[in-house]
């Protein structure tokens, strides 16, 4: 590793000093916990009061289970919710020291993560999580932008598994919803400094407190610096975060609140995959290899501005307008060596060099009123709103090839001028608007007969090219009314049952049909079915589910055999030829189980088939298998008072890979030169963790986190054999030092 690393430790520390008195506020005193809240069934509506009275919020209340969830608008009980609901906690982030949404992603139930050199995707039930949400507001098109946020601005993050047909069209696999955090009326600040393998210091200072003595208004601001280097050779990453919002309640049931996140990531010396024979075999490299250059860049700016104002109406009705505007700019200069290698003489990689440069706006807006209203001796629930997207992205780029590698002794090409006289310039303009409503009838105490949808009033994706201004496609779907049923039957006080049905209605504009530069493909359609039970046990600090879900999409993207799509950049060409199936069942509980001790367990299982290529998986990435479970201890007294002590385990079933490969062809200069078939399996593996923590006072802790315990090597993800190899992290630690005032 570089030695200009070895000074972390130190620079950590005055940045620590920095953030602590840049966010100061006035008037700090320690901070009380957030107050339990009541039992309560049916809906939880949230009427634009203090975040001491919103039950979403999970700070403070030291569980792994939520009183409450907002992924539906209004706050509910996940046992209201007719579909699979994971919650990843505050608590829950703290205790495993997930500092990442990747590292979140990695330990939530069901959901495997596809990385990538430039960008990390997450699958449930084999199927792309392409939906995501900021505090319950409208889908977001920059995924990948919203994606690779630090976790210190959060206070919760939340899945639900399935189709998302209600709120927003998108993938089946579900959507996730980041719960910033509020700005609280007890003052509090807290700070932490943590420092691990490979030269790892990071710290973070988050301090929220009242503005005015009445508590109406009140801001929150975090700070975070982390530095670090990899356990691959020459890679390492920055990252500076500065977030602040303010709220303010200028009436009872009224509340205005506004914020702003900035955050830079550098990437330095960035892995692209590790390649395979053309067989498939694995070549055996150490974890350490990286197939990338070491002056390889990837610069990524992220600027997000937020508002969001509510009203309620009376004691059961509640208007909320959420609005994110996000700007995004990335800049790429790298090399990198891929393709598959011959078995028999070593050769086959090649030398490449990538520029790229991507410009993002996006806006999102999304205007709903909840509610309640009685009739015929029971309260009936509505949910109405309107959301509309616009995001426009600009991406320019350009493959250049050096020369001929060899995976065994890499020497990379020389660095390269940065911008280039780029080869590829395109502009996707993105414009969505749909209403949804739902309508919960409850024709006896005990049923809920949930009915609604989505109606698709606007879906038009126009691509350009940048230069010229010249439009090369454009896709303007009708309207589409996509519906969404269901039904909750309580069957006991803490015990439901539920089924639902949902259409899918899913854009893939972004893939081009030929000839080139080629045409938006029309959308996936589909179905969504599910059951389950559901069950709250200790007034909702244990909760669990079972559910089996069963997916169909119809006109999914394939690879146009007459066009294939090797070496573009333009993602072309495709057909809509994919007829798929998802089916399986999945299993958790989350919370504490006695005083003190908490829990988290998921099971998945998914069988997944492409019934256009002879009932093969179309989602190998996903395993059959997926048991995640963590725990957590805390002494509450004795000789041990002030400790804690947990771990847990993520381990899956064994991955399959088949399919072709082909050569690099020197007179196209694309991959179209012959075909190489290959095929292997990556048996499965279970990773263990470890963490303790020991309270010095009631201000201070010290705690350690131990990740792959045994030092497993094992493949995180799998590709082809020339592409999307990567090697799980080896055994590493984290130290953390956190103080709260």
């Amino acid at each position: 590793m570089g030695n200009s690393r070895l000074s972390a430790s130190t620079r950590a520390a005055r940045t620590l000093a920095s953030l602590a008195a840049g966010c100061a506020l006035p008037h700090l005193a320690m901070a009380q916990p957030a107050a339990e809240p009541e039992e309560q069934s049916g809906n939880i509506m949230v009427t634009g009061e203090r975040p001491d009275s919103d039950p979403t919020i999970t700070e403070g209340r030291d569980s792994y289970a939520p009183a409450a969830t907002n992924v539906g608008k209004a706050a509910q009980s996940l046992r209201e919710i007719p579909q699979s609901v994971t919650v990843m906690t505050r608590a829950r982030i703290e205790d495993q020291n997930l500092l990442s949404v990747e590292d979140v992603m990695q330990q939530m139930t069901g959901v495997t993560v596809d990385r990538a050199w430039l960008s990390s995707t997450y699958t449930s039930r084999g199927l792309t999580i392409t939906n995501m949400r900021l505090d319950g507001g409208a889908s977001a098109q920059t995924s990948s932008t919203t994606g690779d946020l630090d976790t210190a601005i959060f206070d919760s993050i939340a899945l639900v598994r399935g189709a998302d047909g209600l709120f927003g069209a998108g993938e089946a696999g579900g959507v996730i919803n980041f719960n910033r955090k509020r700005a609280l009326a007890d003052p509090q600040a807290r700070a932490s400094m943590t420092f691990g393998s490979w030269n790892r210091a990071r710290v973070d200072a988050d301090v929220t407190g009242a503005l005015t003595s009445d508590g109406n208004l009140r801001a929150r601001a975090v700070g975070v610096y982390d530095i670090g280097e990899s356990f691959q050779d020459f890679k390492s990453d920055d990252r500076w975060l500065a977030h602040g919002s303010i709220e303010y309640n200028p009436a009872p049931g009224t509340l205005l609140l506004a914020g702003y996140t900035h955050q830079t990531d550098k990437h330095e010396g960035f892995v692209v995959s590790i390649p395979r024979y053309r067989n498939g075999e694995d070549i055996g490299f150490p974890r350490s290899a990286n197939m990338g250059a070491p002056w390889s860049t990837i610069d990524r700016d992220i600027d997000i501005a937020y508002g969001r104002i509510e009203q309620a109406i009376g004691n059961a009705w509640t208007v909320r307008l959420n609005a994110n505007y996000t700007r995004s700019n990335d800049r790429t200069n790298a090399a990198e060596m891929e393709n598959a290698v011959d078995p028999v003489n070593g050769a086959g990689t090649d030398w490449w060099y990538y520029q790229a440069g991507s410009k993002v706006r996006e806006l999102t807006l999304d205007l709903n009123t909840t509610g309640s209203f009685e009739a015929f001796g029971q309260k009936h629930d509505v949910v109405l709103g309107v959301d509309y997207t616009r995001n426009r992205t600009d991406n320019r780029s350009l493959w250049t090839y050096y020369g001929v590698g060899d995976v065994f002794d890499p020497v990379s090409p020389p660095e390269i001028a940065y911008p280039p006289v780029w080869g590829y310039q395109g502009r996707t303009d993105i414009k969505r608007l749909g209403f949804y409503g739902s309508l919960r009838i409850r024709p006896v105490a005990p049923l809920s007969l949930i009915g609604g949808g989505r109606l698709v009033v606007k879906d038009r994706a126009e691509a350009s090219n940048i230069a010229t201004g010249a439009v090369t496609s454009l896709i303007d779907q009708k309207t589409k009314f996509v519906p969404y049923v269901a039904t909750v039957l309580d069957v006991s006080q803490g015990v439901s049952l539920y089924a639902s049905y949902a259409e899918i209605y899913q854009s893939q504009a972004n893939y081009m049909s030929a000839p080139r530069p080629g045409t938006p493909l029309a959308p996936v359609t589909g179905t969504n079915y599910e059951a389950g039970i559901k069950g709250e046990l200790a007034g909702g600090r244990l909760t669990g589910s079972l559910a089996v879900y069963r997916v169909r999409k119809k006109g999914a993207f394939a690879t146009d055999p007459s066009n294939p799509p090797a070496g573009s950049t333009d993602n072309c060409c495709y057909i809509r030829d994919g007829s798929l199936r998802s089916q399986g069942f999945e299993a958790e509980v989350n919370g504490e189980i006695l005083p003190g001790w908490q829990v988290s367990v998921g099971y998945t299982y998914n069988d997944n088939e492409n019934r256009r290529e002879n009932d093969a998986s179309f989602a190998e990435i996903t395993p059959k298998h997926l048991l995640k479970v963590f725990t957590d201890y805390k002494f509450r007294e004795g000789a041990l008072k002030g400790f804690s002590m947990g771990g847990g385990v993520t381990a899956q079933s064994s991955n399959f890979r088949s399919g072709w490969v082909q050569e690099l062809n020197p007179a196209t200069g694309l991959y179209d030169g012959p075909f190489y078939q290959y095929q292997f399996k990556v048996p499965g593996y279970a990773i263990w963790s470890l963490r303790a923590e020991y309270e010095v006072s009631d201000q201070f802790s010290i705690s350690a986190n131990v990740n792959n315990l045994f030092d497993k090597k094992y493949y995180m993800t799998i590709g082809t054999p020339g592409y999307g190899n990567f090697y799980g992290d080896p055994r590493n630690f984290l130290v953390s030092l956190r103080g709260k005032f």
